[in-house]
């Protein structure tokens, strides 16, 4: 099954990662192309269809979707924090009688921080 989204990681040693169709990981080729992104330290993470770009900074947290800037109003920190990336997918499978079958994927990423034993974190999703 072919990813709708592809994400690109920029990590703070300068180096990008595109992730391919193929989802493989350079390190260890039993597991996905996310592993990589894990080994380092992400500052920038974005997914993409061709046709629109998300992206969260994890400098200070901001989201953009083709490169509008915003923040998200609400549950963010005051102050300087480290910002973890937040990456998933989340697969729904949908049967219905006399129409069969659908399957969709909703994309999340955003940031995760804690301060002060308090956890903070923020996502947004697009749906394939």
């Amino acid at each position: 099954m072919a990813l709708d989204y592809l994400f690109e990681c920029r990590f703070s040693d300068g180096t990008i990662l595109k992730q391919t169709q193929a989802d493989i990981s350079t390190i260890d080729v039993t597991k996905s192309a996310f592993y990589d992104v894990l080994q380092g330290v992400p500052v920038v993470f974005s997914i993409s269809n061709g046709a629109h770009l998300y992206t969260i900074d994890l400098g200070d947290g901001h989201f953009e979707i083709d490169g509008i800037r915003f923040f998200i109003h609400g549950n963010r920190p005051e102050g300087d924090c480290t910002y973890r990336l937040i990456y998933f997918r989340r697969h729904q499978h949908n049967t219905s009688q006399g129409v069969g079958r659908s399957h969709s994927v909703e994309y999340h990423i955003g940031w995760q921080t804690t301060i002060a034993g308090e956890n903070y974190q923020q996502t947004i999703s697009v749906v394939d």
